[in-house]
């Protein structure tokens, strides 16, 4: 059983998926957890949970400094909001862009870039970003989506050599493919109804299963707690994926 006792998380999309099934498992084990996202309604199945729950818009710099006056102290940060949008090189717009590397990339450079000086002044801590293994394999269909969490990886690896002398400790966690809403909607769009691409991902994957939050979720806890040791600056891909497959 991974061991958060004593540690206090601060989690981004907090409300469904990956956010929501890694809160829950921080609690089991141990943490005091602060869940946000920025849609409300979302975490009120969070609020009998969890400690903490509040509103946060993380592409908005002032709301998150204001949350930071707000709450406890966190030692652990989990970097979760992100956006599935777009499409090939030829489709996208300069606005697509812009969301992808706002809500992908520089809204966790904000936050990480907030939370730092906590982290330091109290001895330390541990920061986990969530990527995609469209960040490192190719997808002519998620052009801009890719490459803001390529740019992911590179603040990510960045950081954590910046911050070894502080006991600050980033990873990052790349998932596969998802059956969550946003990937659905964009996969629909290449690749046909949800059942027909699910079906197609699924024969082409070696174990035969899309990503599972509550699976990916341990994963996330073990790299935030003292059992991962000095791992840092490294990236997890949590996948089946061949490099290169996609359905076909």
């Amino acid at each position: 059983m991974i061991n958060l006792e004593g540690k206090t998380a601060l989690l981004t999309a907090s409300g469904q998926g990956i956010g929501k099934a890694t809160a829950e498992a921080f609690v089991k084990a141990g943490a005091y957890v602060i869940a946000t996202d920025i849609n409300e309604e979302s975490l009120d199945n969070l609020k009998k949970t969890v400690h903490e729950t509040h509103k946060l818009d993380v592409t908005n710099q002032d709301a998150i400094r204001d949350l930071m006056k707000l709450i406890k102290e966190p030692n652990v940060l989990f970097n979760c909001a992100g956006i599935v949008h777009n499409g090939t090189i030829l489709e996208s717009t300069d606005d697509d862009w812009d969301l992808a590397f706002n809500l992908n990339s520089k809204a966790m450079y904000h936050i990480i870039k907030e939370v730092l000086p906590i982290m330091i002044k109290n001895g330390g801590g541990s920061i986990v970003n969530i990527a995609s293994t469209s960040s490192y394999v190719g997808q002519s269909f998620l052009t801009a989506y890719s490459t803001s969490k390529g740019g992911l990886l590179t603040l990510s690896k960045n950081t954590a050599l910046a911050l070894r002398k502080d006991k600050i400790r980033v990873n990052v966690v790349a998932p596969g493919w998802m059956n969550t809403p946003g990937e659905d909607e964009i996969q629909k769009k290449y690749h046909g109804a949800s059942d027909d691409w699910v079906k197609k991902a699924e024969k082409t994957l070696p174990m035969g299963e899309l990503v599972n939050p509550k699976k990916l979720a341990p994963l996330v806890c073990y790299l935030l707690s003292f059992s991962s040791g000095i791992i840092t600056g490294s990236i997890i891909n949590y996948d089946q994926q061949i490099v290169g497959a996609v359905p076909e």
